[in-house]
């Protein structure tokens, strides 16, 4: 009993949200708590856009440019969500293979469920409530209430766009999914010599499944990036085809799978390799076509006439970012070339209490947005006077409420039940 009530210690639950344990990856913290910041910015900025009558947001991107670009590339932020949880989750199953030569499957499953479920659940509870006072005349939300079924069963990623509630939430039915059938996986390619080659066919055959949907997608294949952000229908069926499926975005968590198998399984010779003048200019490479990737303004009406541009972007753009991701989280925990600097930045400890909160934030953040976008919209169309602001310094300070607002609700989330959970599960 009193294991039980110390599992729900504030104070004790507290100091763990700042005390980072010995065999963290301190990279890691730095990455996910900056991939949910963009995160933060991404959906602030299009919701904002949404909301507010006088915007589109194809103007806003135009206007931006490249100083802003990075804002709308922010949904790679997710890729930084599956290198990382790949990464994790195989040096989880790998030491188990090392140490008892097969994969305790129960064990693994009932840690993911408890990881995640408990704080999802309740997550959907708010998110049913606050549907059930808000509904509008055509009881668009209560539709949605109505499929919340597919998110605790964490397959809502099967549903159309328009029919999903918490329709960001389709990330955590990717993982699971992935997370269902990696363990199996690992167990059949550790069978063979080389079981790492297993793993780089399955990441070469995602390329070819992502080419393989845009081609066959007449809609998708011909129509321009920009159109995205124009046609609420277009943006709804690419969503569908092809964003949020699990056999178009596995490649993300197989890079940080393949990372971790080169970690755990060939220390030595990465190292060394890393180290090489090839290292060296991998390193560079990556770090460049992540930055590139980061800044294209793809969705701009600028890129319109390419058409194979469009085309090889959306079939190589995310695995590649991904892969040059994982390749440099390799160079930081192998402490290697580069590491030092990257390490300064990411290794901070400042990004641990955030990255702590990162899943809880991540489960909420829509709710606040859309709640202090509504407000703020509805405060400078009300009161012009008073609230005359551009379009862009608008957007930051509601992003920089809603992520004070969101931090907040996380917190709470982990005082209440993702802490407690995480200790009783030990």
């Amino acid at each position: 009993m009193n294991a039980f009530l110390s599992a729900f210690s504030p104070v004790r639950n507290i100091k763990q949200l700042f005390v980072r344990p010995p065999g963290n990856f301190p990279v890691l913290d730095g990455f996910r708590a900056l991939s949910m910041l963009m995160i933060l910015v991404f959906h602030t900025f299009a919701i904002y856009c949404a909301a507010h009558p006088d915007v589109e947001m194809i103007n806003m991107i135009e206007e931006g440019g490249l100083a802003w670009s990075w804002a709308w590339n922010a949904d790679k932020s997710v890729d930084i969500f599956f290198v990382i949880s790949g990464f994790l989750i195989s040096g989880i199953l790998l030491r188990q293979i090392d140490r008892d030569g097969k994969i305790h499957m129960w064990n693994f499953y009932s840690r993911r469920f408890l990881r995640l479920s408990p704080a999802y659940w309740l997550a959907i509870l708010v998110y049913v409530l606050i549907g059930v006072y808000t509904l509008d005349d055509a009881g668009r939300e209560m539709q949605k209430l109505d499929n919340l079924w597919a998110n605790v069963l964490y397959v809502n990623n099967f549903l159309p766009y328009d029919e999903q509630a918490m329709n960001w939430t389709w990330t955590l039915a990717i993982e699971e999914q992935f997370y269902l059938l990696y363990p199996l996986l690992l167990m059949f390619v550790m069978r063979f010599d080389r079981p790492e080659r297993w793993l780089w066919g399955l990441l070469g055959l995602s390329f070819v499944i992502c080419f393989v949907v845009i081609m066959t997608d007449e809609r998708i294949r011909a129509t321009p990036g920009s159109v995205l952000v124009t046609d609420p229908s277009f943006h709804a069926h690419h969503f569908s085809v092809l964003y949020d499926n699990l056999y178009t975005r596995y490649g993300a968590l197989l890079c940080g799978c393949l990372a971790a198998f080169y970690y755990f399984h060939h220390e030595v010779a990465t190292k060394r390799f890393l180290n090489t003048p090839l290292g060296h200019v991998l390193g560079w490479l990556s770090l460049a076509c992540i930055v590139v990737l980061m800044v294209t303004p793809v969705l701009s009406r600028d890129f319109d006439d390419w058409y194979w541009g469009n085309i090889l972007y959306q079939t190589f753009s995310r695995n590649l970012f991904s892969g040059s991701l994982a390749y440099l989280i390799l160079l930081c925990v192998e402490k290697s070339y580069m590491s030092r600097v990257l390490n300064l930045v990411l290794a901070n400890r400042i990004w641990y209490p955030l990255a702590q909160l990162s899943y809880s934030m991540y489960l909420l953040h829509v709710l606040p947005i859309v709640a202090m976008v509504s407000l703020g919209v509805n405060a400078m169309q009300k009161y012009p006077e008073r609230y005359d602001y551009t379009h862009w310094e608008a957007m930051c300070i509601l992003t920089a409420y809603s992520t004070a607002l969101t931090i907040f609700g996380a917190l709470i989330f982990y005082l209440l039940i993702e802490r407690p959970i995480m200790n009783l599960r030990k």
